[in-house]
Protein backbone atom coordinates (compact mmCIF):
# COMPACT_ATOMS: atom_id res chain seq x y z
CA UNK A 1 0.00 0.00 0.00
CA UNK A 2 1.47 3.28 -1.07
CA UNK A 3 1.78 5.76 1.70
CA UNK A 4 -0.99 8.75 1.71
CA UNK A 5 0.36 12.13 0.40
CA UNK A 6 -1.60 14.64 2.27
CA UNK A 7 -1.39 17.50 -0.14
CA UNK A 8 -2.70 15.19 -2.64
CA UNK A 9 -5.44 13.21 -0.43
CA UNK A 10 -9.11 14.55 -0.55
CA UNK A 11 -10.84 17.04 1.31
CA UNK A 12 -13.09 14.50 2.65
CA UNK A 13 -10.86 11.44 3.75
CA UNK A 14 -9.03 14.27 5.02
CA UNK A 15 -11.72 15.23 7.06
CA UNK A 16 -12.90 11.70 8.57
CA UNK A 17 -9.65 11.29 9.66
CA UNK A 18 -8.88 14.54 11.51
CA UNK A 19 -12.72 13.56 13.23
CA UNK A 20 -11.96 10.92 14.95
CA UNK A 21 -8.24 12.18 16.62
CA UNK A 22 -8.57 13.24 20.34
CA UNK A 23 -8.66 17.15 21.39
CA UNK A 24 -4.99 17.10 22.14
CA UNK A 25 -4.01 16.08 18.67
CA UNK A 26 -6.10 18.39 16.81
CA UNK A 27 -4.92 21.42 18.48
CA UNK A 28 -1.60 20.50 16.97
CA UNK A 29 -3.01 20.32 13.62
CA UNK A 30 -4.56 23.24 13.50
CA UNK A 31 -0.72 24.73 13.08
CA UNK A 32 -0.11 22.38 9.90
CA UNK A 33 -1.93 24.69 7.12
CA UNK A 34 -4.20 27.14 7.22
CA UNK A 35 -6.89 24.89 5.27
CA UNK A 36 -6.70 22.79 8.18
CA UNK A 37 -7.00 25.40 10.41
CA UNK A 38 -10.22 26.33 9.23
CA UNK A 39 -11.19 22.53 9.01
CA UNK A 40 -10.76 21.99 12.41
CA UNK A 41 -12.27 25.98 13.91
CA UNK A 42 -15.57 25.20 11.85
CA UNK A 43 -18.69 24.91 13.97
CA UNK A 44 -19.65 22.22 11.25
CA UNK A 45 -16.36 19.86 12.33
CA UNK A 46 -16.69 21.29 16.06
CA UNK A 47 -20.23 19.81 16.45
CA UNK A 48 -19.60 16.49 14.08
CA UNK A 49 -15.96 16.35 16.81
CA UNK A 50 -18.30 16.52 19.44
CA UNK A 51 -20.80 13.41 18.35
CA UNK A 52 -18.53 11.37 17.58
CA UNK A 53 -16.78 11.51 21.60
CA UNK A 54 -19.71 10.98 22.83
CA UNK A 55 -20.61 8.31 21.01
CA UNK A 56 -17.13 6.71 21.89
CA UNK A 57 -17.40 7.65 25.25
CA UNK A 58 -20.50 5.70 25.84
CA UNK A 59 -19.04 2.80 24.28
CA UNK A 60 -15.61 2.28 26.28
CA UNK A 61 -16.81 0.51 28.70
CA UNK A 62 -15.38 2.86 31.69
CA UNK A 63 -11.88 2.25 29.79
CA UNK A 64 -10.72 5.88 29.66
CA UNK A 65 -13.85 7.65 30.94
CA UNK A 66 -13.11 11.17 33.06
CA UNK A 67 -14.29 12.41 35.88
CA UNK A 68 -14.32 16.09 36.59
CA UNK A 69 -14.10 16.82 40.64
CA UNK A 70 -14.72 20.17 42.15
CA UNK A 71 -12.97 20.51 45.58
CA UNK A 72 -14.60 23.85 46.99
CA UNK A 73 -12.62 24.14 50.09
CA UNK A 74 -9.42 24.85 47.84
CA UNK A 75 -10.86 25.93 44.78
CA UNK A 76 -9.43 23.56 42.69
CA UNK A 77 -11.02 21.15 39.73
CA UNK A 78 -9.72 17.55 38.49
CA UNK A 79 -9.99 15.39 36.25
CA UNK A 80 -9.88 11.35 37.24
CA UNK A 81 -9.68 8.33 35.12
CA UNK A 82 -12.67 6.17 36.21
CA UNK A 83 -10.43 3.35 35.54
CA UNK A 84 -10.17 0.99 39.00
CA UNK A 85 -10.67 -3.13 39.44
CA UNK A 86 -14.52 -3.55 39.93
CA UNK A 87 -13.58 -6.26 41.57
CA UNK A 88 -11.52 -4.77 44.74
CA UNK A 89 -13.83 -4.90 47.75
CA UNK A 90 -12.67 -0.94 48.22
CA UNK A 91 -12.60 1.71 44.99
CA UNK A 92 -9.73 4.22 44.27
CA UNK A 93 -9.40 7.23 41.81
CA UNK A 94 -6.19 7.55 41.60
CA UNK A 95 -4.77 9.03 38.25
CA UNK A 96 -5.70 12.54 37.44
CA UNK A 97 -4.40 16.15 36.24
CA UNK A 98 -5.33 19.17 37.89
CA UNK A 99 -6.65 22.13 35.88
CA UNK A 100 -6.39 25.81 36.27
CA UNK A 101 -8.45 27.64 38.08
CA UNK A 102 -9.92 29.90 34.92
CA UNK A 103 -10.45 32.64 37.00
CA UNK A 104 -6.60 33.36 38.71
CA UNK A 105 -5.93 34.01 34.62
CA UNK A 106 -9.27 36.28 34.75
CA UNK A 107 -7.30 38.05 37.67
CA UNK A 108 -3.97 38.35 36.09
CA UNK A 109 -5.54 39.95 32.46
CA UNK A 110 -8.31 42.04 34.24
CA UNK A 111 -7.00 42.62 37.84
CA UNK A 112 -10.72 41.81 38.65
CA UNK A 113 -10.46 39.66 41.46
CA UNK A 114 -12.99 36.97 43.16
CA UNK A 115 -12.93 35.63 46.44
CA UNK A 116 -13.90 32.17 44.76
CA UNK A 117 -16.06 30.13 42.65
CA UNK A 118 -19.65 28.16 42.69
CA UNK A 119 -19.78 25.02 40.36
CA UNK A 120 -23.02 24.94 37.95
CA UNK A 121 -22.84 22.41 35.92
CA UNK A 122 -21.04 20.74 32.74
CA UNK A 123 -21.97 19.75 28.93
CA UNK A 124 -19.92 18.36 26.11
CA UNK A 125 -16.96 19.51 27.78
CA UNK A 126 -18.04 23.01 29.24
CA UNK A 127 -18.30 24.07 32.70
CA UNK A 128 -20.13 26.72 34.17
CA UNK A 129 -18.80 28.41 37.13
CA UNK A 130 -19.91 31.68 38.88
CA UNK A 131 -17.59 33.66 40.85
CA UNK A 132 -18.29 35.48 44.45
CA UNK A 133 -17.36 38.99 43.77
CA UNK A 134 -19.51 41.74 43.94
CA UNK A 135 -20.49 41.31 39.95
CA UNK A 136 -20.98 37.56 40.59
CA UNK A 137 -18.92 36.56 37.17
CA UNK A 138 -20.10 34.01 35.34
CA UNK A 139 -17.59 31.95 32.89
CA UNK A 140 -17.70 29.09 30.78
CA UNK A 141 -14.82 27.52 30.05
CA UNK A 142 -12.96 24.49 28.08
CA UNK A 143 -10.29 22.99 30.18
CA UNK A 144 -9.81 20.94 27.34
CA UNK A 145 -8.56 23.74 25.09
CA UNK A 146 -7.39 25.90 27.29
CA UNK A 147 -10.52 28.27 26.65
CA UNK A 148 -13.34 30.26 28.46
CA UNK A 149 -15.85 33.00 27.23
CA UNK A 150 -16.82 35.68 30.57
CA UNK A 151 -20.18 36.77 30.71
CA UNK A 152 -21.47 40.43 30.52
CA UNK A 153 -22.88 41.80 33.99
CA UNK A 154 -26.39 40.58 34.74
CA UNK A 155 -29.57 43.38 33.43
CA UNK A 156 -31.41 42.59 36.62
CA UNK A 157 -31.25 45.84 38.73
CA UNK A 158 -32.84 46.10 42.23
CA UNK A 159 -33.95 48.82 44.70
CA UNK A 160 -30.71 50.29 46.76
CA UNK A 161 -30.54 48.45 50.20
CA UNK A 162 -32.00 45.26 49.34
CA UNK A 163 -29.41 42.54 49.18
CA UNK A 164 -29.04 39.87 46.23
CA UNK A 165 -28.20 36.25 45.76
CA UNK A 166 -27.71 34.70 42.18
CA UNK A 167 -27.90 31.38 41.09
CA UNK A 168 -26.85 30.13 38.07
CA UNK A 169 -27.70 26.51 35.79
CA UNK A 170 -26.18 25.68 32.79
CA UNK A 171 -27.35 23.48 29.59
CA UNK A 172 -27.65 22.50 26.19
CA UNK A 173 -30.45 23.99 23.37
CA UNK A 174 -29.87 21.21 21.43
CA UNK A 175 -32.97 22.24 18.68
CA UNK A 176 -30.28 25.60 17.96
CA UNK A 177 -26.98 23.77 18.91
CA UNK A 178 -26.14 26.59 21.57
CA UNK A 179 -25.27 26.83 24.83
CA UNK A 180 -26.97 28.65 27.70
CA UNK A 181 -27.10 29.97 31.08
CA UNK A 182 -30.00 30.28 33.41
CA UNK A 183 -29.72 32.65 36.32
CA UNK A 184 -31.94 33.47 39.28
CA UNK A 185 -31.84 36.74 41.02
CA UNK A 186 -33.21 36.99 44.16
CA UNK A 187 -33.77 40.23 46.37
CA UNK A 188 -34.06 40.13 49.96
CA UNK A 189 -35.06 42.47 52.86
CA UNK A 190 -33.73 41.71 56.69
CA UNK A 191 -33.49 38.22 55.21
CA UNK A 192 -36.79 37.72 53.72
CA UNK A 193 -37.47 36.67 50.13
CA UNK A 194 -38.86 39.91 48.45
CA UNK A 195 -38.82 38.94 45.16
CA UNK A 196 -37.13 37.10 42.04
CA UNK A 197 -35.68 37.52 38.12
CA UNK A 198 -34.90 34.92 35.48
CA UNK A 199 -32.47 35.79 32.67
CA UNK A 200 -30.54 33.71 30.16
CA UNK A 201 -27.50 33.94 28.43
CA UNK A 202 -27.13 32.46 24.91
CA UNK A 203 -23.49 31.61 23.59
CA UNK A 204 -24.40 31.97 20.04
CA UNK A 205 -26.21 35.50 20.94
CA UNK A 206 -23.29 36.79 23.81
CA UNK A 207 -26.10 38.64 25.98
CA UNK A 208 -28.87 38.30 28.61
CA UNK A 209 -32.53 38.28 27.88
CA UNK A 210 -34.92 38.60 30.27
CA UNK A 211 -37.49 36.30 30.74
CA UNK A 212 -40.85 37.33 31.43
CA UNK A 213 -42.53 35.13 33.83
CA UNK A 214 -44.92 37.56 35.08
CA UNK A 215 -48.17 35.12 34.30
CA UNK A 216 -46.01 31.62 34.91
CA UNK A 217 -47.44 30.68 37.99
CA UNK A 218 -44.75 27.76 38.44
CA UNK A 219 -42.37 29.97 38.67
CA UNK A 220 -43.44 31.70 42.07
CA UNK A 221 -41.99 28.09 43.87
CA UNK A 222 -38.54 28.58 45.42
CA UNK A 223 -35.81 26.75 45.60
CA UNK A 224 -35.24 24.74 48.69
CA UNK A 225 -31.71 25.69 50.42
CA UNK A 226 -28.97 22.97 51.20
CA UNK A 227 -28.94 22.60 54.73
CA UNK A 228 -25.82 19.95 54.95
CA UNK A 229 -22.94 21.20 53.23
CA UNK A 230 -21.94 24.53 52.00
CA UNK A 231 -21.50 24.03 48.45
CA UNK A 232 -25.26 23.67 47.18
CA UNK A 233 -26.14 20.83 44.63
CA UNK A 234 -26.32 22.78 41.16
CA UNK A 235 -29.42 22.07 39.13
CA UNK A 236 -29.33 18.72 36.45
CA UNK A 237 -29.20 18.94 33.22
CA UNK A 238 -31.47 15.92 31.33
CA UNK A 239 -33.39 15.53 28.09
CA UNK A 240 -33.16 18.87 27.14
CA UNK A 241 -34.21 20.81 30.69
CA UNK A 242 -32.63 21.69 33.36
CA UNK A 243 -34.22 20.47 36.86
CA UNK A 244 -33.89 21.44 40.75
CA UNK A 245 -35.89 20.27 43.74
CA UNK A 246 -38.46 23.36 44.63
CA UNK A 247 -41.48 24.00 47.94
CA UNK A 248 -44.28 26.04 47.04
CA UNK A 249 -44.27 28.53 49.56
CA UNK A 250 -48.39 28.73 49.92
CA UNK A 251 -48.25 24.53 50.40
CA UNK A 252 -45.39 23.87 51.31
CA UNK A 253 -45.56 20.91 49.17
CA UNK A 254 -42.24 19.50 46.98
CA UNK A 255 -41.85 18.87 43.82
CA UNK A 256 -39.62 18.79 41.05
CA UNK A 257 -38.93 21.85 39.07
CA UNK A 258 -37.77 22.46 35.41
CA UNK A 259 -36.52 24.31 32.59
CA UNK A 260 -36.41 23.80 28.77
CA UNK A 261 -33.69 25.11 27.36
CA UNK A 262 -35.05 24.95 23.47
CA UNK A 263 -38.56 26.04 24.60
CA UNK A 264 -37.69 28.69 27.68
CA UNK A 265 -40.26 27.70 29.40
CA UNK A 266 -40.89 26.13 33.69
CA UNK A 267 -41.89 22.88 34.12
CA UNK A 268 -42.93 20.84 37.20
CA UNK A 269 -42.71 17.09 37.52
CA UNK A 270 -43.90 15.07 40.94
CA UNK A 271 -41.56 13.45 42.77
CA UNK A 272 -42.15 9.61 43.55
CA UNK A 273 -44.54 9.04 45.30
CA UNK A 274 -43.18 6.72 48.11
CA UNK A 275 -40.68 9.48 48.93
CA UNK A 276 -40.65 10.86 52.82
CA UNK A 277 -40.08 14.18 51.73
CA UNK A 278 -43.45 15.46 50.31
CA UNK A 279 -43.25 18.95 52.69
CA UNK A 280 -41.29 21.33 53.45
CA UNK A 281 -40.15 21.57 57.24
CA UNK A 282 -36.87 22.05 59.17
CA UNK A 283 -36.83 18.21 60.21
CA UNK A 284 -37.24 16.92 56.81
CA UNK A 285 -34.95 14.68 54.94
CA UNK A 286 -32.65 15.75 52.87
CA UNK A 287 -33.25 15.04 48.89
CA UNK A 288 -32.06 16.78 45.66
CA UNK A 289 -32.28 15.77 41.96
CA UNK A 290 -29.53 14.18 39.76
CA UNK A 291 -28.61 12.31 36.56
CA UNK A 292 -28.27 8.74 36.22
CA UNK A 293 -26.98 7.77 33.25
CA UNK A 294 -29.31 9.81 30.60
CA UNK A 295 -32.23 9.75 33.10
CA UNK A 296 -33.57 11.83 35.58
CA UNK A 297 -33.08 10.47 39.54
CA UNK A 298 -34.50 11.71 42.99
CA UNK A 299 -32.09 10.96 45.83
CA UNK A 300 -33.33 11.16 49.98
CA UNK A 301 -31.53 10.72 52.94
CA UNK A 302 -32.62 10.43 56.40
CA UNK A 303 -31.38 10.62 59.55
CA UNK A 304 -32.52 8.31 62.98
CA UNK A 305 -30.85 8.43 66.11
CA UNK A 306 -29.01 4.88 67.00
CA UNK A 307 -26.49 4.13 70.20
CA UNK A 308 -25.88 0.94 68.90
CA UNK A 309 -24.06 1.56 65.80
CA UNK A 310 -20.66 3.71 66.01
CA UNK A 311 -21.20 7.29 65.28
CA UNK A 312 -24.72 6.77 66.95
CA UNK A 313 -26.67 7.55 63.84
CA UNK A 314 -27.73 5.63 61.08
CA UNK A 315 -28.04 7.19 57.90
CA UNK A 316 -31.47 5.93 55.80
CA UNK A 317 -30.86 6.48 52.19
CA UNK A 318 -33.09 5.82 48.66
CA UNK A 319 -32.94 6.80 44.85
CA UNK A 320 -35.51 6.80 42.40
CA UNK A 321 -34.80 6.79 38.41
CA UNK A 322 -37.58 8.32 36.22
CA UNK A 323 -37.62 5.43 33.19
CA UNK A 324 -40.17 7.72 31.32
CA UNK A 325 -39.12 11.17 30.96
CA UNK A 326 -42.04 13.12 32.46
CA UNK A 327 -44.25 10.26 33.77
CA UNK A 328 -45.03 10.41 37.61
CA UNK A 329 -46.14 6.58 37.46
CA UNK A 330 -42.54 5.94 35.76
CA UNK A 331 -40.77 6.24 38.84
CA UNK A 332 -38.76 3.15 40.00
CA UNK A 333 -36.89 2.70 43.49
CA UNK A 334 -32.96 2.06 41.95
CA UNK A 335 -32.37 0.98 45.83
CA UNK A 336 -32.71 1.55 49.32
CA UNK A 337 -29.65 1.23 52.02
CA UNK A 338 -29.10 2.31 55.40
CA UNK A 339 -25.31 3.26 56.54
CA UNK A 340 -23.57 4.61 59.36
CA UNK A 341 -23.26 8.47 59.34
CA UNK A 342 -24.41 11.81 60.25
CA UNK A 343 -24.85 13.92 57.02
CA UNK A 344 -24.99 12.11 53.78
CA UNK A 345 -24.69 14.32 50.04
CA UNK A 346 -25.03 12.51 46.80
CA UNK A 347 -21.71 13.69 44.87
CA UNK A 348 -22.65 11.80 41.53
CA UNK A 349 -22.16 9.10 39.26
CA UNK A 350 -19.65 6.84 37.80
CA UNK A 351 -18.87 3.57 35.79
CA UNK A 352 -21.39 5.19 33.48
CA UNK A 353 -23.80 5.55 36.19
CA UNK A 354 -23.31 2.11 37.04
CA UNK A 355 -22.05 3.28 40.82
CA UNK A 356 -23.44 6.56 42.61
CA UNK A 357 -21.56 8.22 45.30
CA UNK A 358 -22.13 9.41 48.63
CA UNK A 359 -20.22 11.89 50.61
CA UNK A 360 -20.82 10.77 54.76
CA UNK A 361 -19.62 12.43 57.95
CA UNK A 362 -18.59 9.00 60.36
CA UNK A 363 -16.25 10.35 62.24
CA UNK A 364 -14.69 12.73 59.55
CA UNK A 365 -15.48 12.90 55.48
CA UNK A 366 -15.68 9.73 54.03
CA UNK A 367 -17.07 8.66 50.55
CA UNK A 368 -18.88 5.14 49.67
CA UNK A 369 -20.07 3.89 46.14
CA UNK A 370 -23.16 2.22 45.88
CA UNK A 371 -23.19 -0.28 42.88
CA UNK A 372 -26.69 0.47 41.60
CA UNK A 373 -27.32 -3.54 40.50
CA UNK A 374 -25.38 -5.44 42.79
CA UNK A 375 -26.54 -2.80 45.75
CA UNK A 376 -22.87 -3.87 46.73
CA UNK A 377 -21.15 -0.83 48.84
CA UNK A 378 -17.70 -0.06 48.87
CA UNK A 379 -15.38 2.41 50.88
CA UNK A 380 -14.23 4.79 47.67
CA UNK A 381 -10.85 6.91 48.12
CA UNK A 382 -10.18 9.79 46.11
CA UNK A 383 -6.25 10.43 45.50
CA UNK A 384 -5.06 14.14 45.99
CA UNK A 385 -8.69 15.81 47.08
CA UNK A 386 -9.97 15.76 50.76
CA UNK A 387 -13.36 17.56 49.97
CA UNK A 388 -14.94 16.70 46.91
CA UNK A 389 -18.31 18.15 46.62
CA UNK A 390 -19.07 17.51 42.76
CA UNK A 391 -18.38 14.51 40.15
CA UNK A 392 -19.69 14.49 36.61
CA UNK A 393 -18.44 12.24 33.46
CA UNK A 394 -16.22 14.68 31.40
CA UNK A 395 -16.36 14.49 27.60
CA UNK A 396 -13.15 16.37 26.08
CA UNK A 397 -14.30 18.70 23.39
CA UNK A 398 -13.58 21.75 21.29
CA UNK A 399 -16.75 24.21 21.55
CA UNK A 400 -15.48 27.18 22.24
CA UNK A 401 -12.77 27.20 19.64
CA UNK A 402 -14.64 28.96 17.07
CA UNK A 403 -15.54 32.08 19.29
CA UNK A 404 -13.82 35.54 18.75
CA UNK A 405 -14.44 36.85 22.09
CA UNK A 406 -12.35 34.42 24.30
CA UNK A 407 -9.45 34.33 27.20
CA UNK A 408 -6.61 31.37 26.18
CA UNK A 409 -4.28 30.73 28.34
Amino acid sequence: MEPIVWGKAPEEIIYEILVRLPVKSLLGCTAVCKSWSCMIKSPTFIHTHLINRVIESNHQNNDGVQLLLHNPEFELYSLYRDDDDPRASSSTLREYTDLDNPYEVYAERTRNHTWGSEFFGTCNGLVCLAGEDIDLTTLVWNPSIRKFVVLPKSGVTFCHGYGREARCAFGYDRRANDYKVLRRESCFQEGKFISCQYEIWSLAKGSWKTLNTGNDRRHHERDIEQRDFDAGHPPVFVNGALHWVQVNVNTGNISVGSFDMSDEVFGKIIIPPEAETQKCFDSDPHCVVSRYRESLAFFESSEERRESVGCGWLLHMTMWVMKEYGVAKSWDKLFAICLEGSICRLVGCRKSGDEVVLKLIVDNVQYRSVNSKTKQVKNLQIKGSCCCSVMDAFTESLVLLDQPNVFTY
